[in-house]
């Protein structure tokens, strides 16, 4: 069978990280927020929402993400051992896992140990992730930890990170004094290069710089994304502000130097070089710009959708930025929340 599997795995590029059996009475409850979360990392899940398309043969899309996962998660509930379909599935993995190599991930979701024992004795010899008391996103931490020991490095690399973030303290230091750090991204995504592009014509005339000296700067971050995020910030808020006052040249390079120094946490005293030549309510305004991911003066007009635009709010110690997809954020802080929680639990 391992042959066939690897003639498989030769056949078809598309291979995924995980396979996940479950019985559909469990999906809204632990099934379907767990296969976001383990999305949100960065996985390829075989799972029926995930992968089936109309007329797929169910028997044979189960046989091949069988086939062709490297893992399978089987969460093991009073619905699952009351179904014949996913032990079915749960079959199809065992007898991966007898032609060699751990294969099996099991969640116990309601259960306790003599009722998996009752239902298969191999499986409860298994260590098991118990559901009970966890979060979708502490699940998939603790399946990437048994099945992706290089992407669980890499979340605490970045959990490490954030939490060094947390304490650290600010200090303002002389321009002079700051050094380059090295170039940790060779190469950049041509969708990020685009967005680089526009960030320098917003600001050509203002502060102008060659595109290799912008891709310079962004290369040399650890996340190049999240910089050029703040930097597109910064040029809305500058041409925000812009259409709501006639500015002379004068009065442009003063509002950079305020917007840029809100960004960098600044306040009104320190920024009165430039604030003397813009109007006297030029900081509390663009304050307000840099504090919302939309517009907080917006014009009126009927744009044909129903729906409102909703905001969403979205180094050191060897972390960055990995393309096409990075570590999701919100993901990290809700662990450093949990973790916190268990400790004072403890």
């Amino acid at each position: 069978m391992e042959a066939d599997i690897r003639k498989l795995k030769a056949e078809n590029q598309s291979t995924w990280d995980l396979f996940i059996s479950h019985a559909t009475e469990d999906k809204t409850s632990v099934v379907k927020p767990l296969a976001d979360a383990l999305v949100s990392f960065g996985l390829r899940v075989w799972y029926d929402e995930f992968t089936l398309r109309p007329g797929d043969s169910l028997s044979r899309s189960v046989d091949k993400g069988l086939a062709l996962s490297n893992y399978g998660v089987v969460v093991l509930s009073p619905a699952f051992f009351a179904k014949q379909w996913p032990e079915y599935e749960l079959r199809g993995l065992t007898a991966r896992e007898m032609a060699g190599g751990k294969v099996i991930v099991p969640i116990w979701h309601n259960v306790d140990r003599d009722q998996v024992l009752h239902f298969s004795p191999p499986l409860a010899d298994k260590l098991a992730i118990m559901s009970a008391g966890r979060s979708s996103t502490d699940l998939a931490h603790a399946i990437i930890e048994v099945t992706n020991p290089e992407l669980f490095q890499k979340i605490h690399r970045r959990l490490k990170f954030l939490a060094s973030i947390e304490k650290a303290r600010i200090t303002k230091i002389p321009l002079e004094q700051i050094k380059s750090g090295p170039v940790r991204h060779k190469h950049l995504p041509d969708e990020l290069i685009g967005r680089i592009r526009f960030i320098r014509a917003a600001l050509l005339g203002i502060d102008t710089h060659s595109m290799k000296c912008w891709l310079d700067g962004f290369q040399r971050d650890s996340h190049p994304s999240r910089e050029v995020s703040i930097w597109e910030r910064i040029c809305a808020v500058i041409w925000e502000y812009a259409a709501m006052v006639h500015l002379t040249r004068q009065q442009f390079s003063s509002l950079f130097g305020v917007v840029i120094g809100v960004a960098n946490g600044a306040n009104k005293k320190e920024l009165s070089k430039h604030l003397k030549f813009l109007p006297s309510n030029a900081f509390k305004v663009i304050v307000e710009l840099m504090k919302h991911n939309v517009p907080v003066y917006d014009v009126q007009d009927s744009c044909g959708f129903d729906s409102e635009a909703e905001s969403n709010a979205s180094g050191i110690f060897e972390d960055r930025e990995l393309f096409p997809t990075d570590l999701p954020n919100e993901r990290l802080k809700d662990l450093i929340r949990e973790q916190k929680q268990k400790t004072k639990l403890q």
